[in-house]
């Protein structure tokens, strides 16, 4: 589902750092070992990578495979909240892979989702659907924060 582009076929893999989903903008890191892995292009380790000259461009191909994508999900706990998230996640044709939940002290709780998407339009609307239900604080990507930094 990913050209490299300038090469010929050269085995490819998604990060597990980024996940990234098409739509992503994505690049290329040509490994030691096990050929290119691809990674978001504002990923910590691509922005802080030293050898730029291991980094190539790549780009995503028409497919119909769906990617893993984690979200975060934090809001005030209640009765139903997990009902509500999953039956618009089902409403979308998304399917989820794992949840787990995380209770806090103040009443709040984070839920954390392993979704099956097609790419990065079905996940914002998901995610915007998601941001609507009530007693939800916030809904966010797991591996946009900037402190995530698994070598690749």
């Amino acid at each position: 589902a990913i050209r490299v582009l300038g090469i010929g076929d050269l085995v490819t893999h998604l990060a597990r750092c980024c996940r990234p989903v098409p739509g992503d903008k994505i690049i290329g890191y040509v490994t030691r070992s096990r050929g290119v892995t691809i990674h978001r292009q504002d990923c910590y380790n691509v922005v802080h990578e030293d050898e730029r000259e291991r980094l190539i461009t790549v780009e995503w191909e028409k497919t119909d495979s769906l990617y893993p994508v984690s979200i975060q999900v934090e809001a005030w706990d209640r009765i139903g909240l997990i009902r509500d998230i999953t039956t618009i996640v089902a409403e979308e044709g998304v399917n989820i892979a794992s949840v787990s939940s995380v209770h806090h002290d103040d009443h709040s709780v984070s839920e954390y989702f392993t979704l099956e998407t097609t790419g990065l339009v079905q996940l914002s609307r998901l995610l915007k659907k998601i941001e609507e239900v009530r007693g939800v604080i916030s809904v966010s990507r797991v591996g946009d924060e900037a402190t995530i930094k698994p070598k690749f």
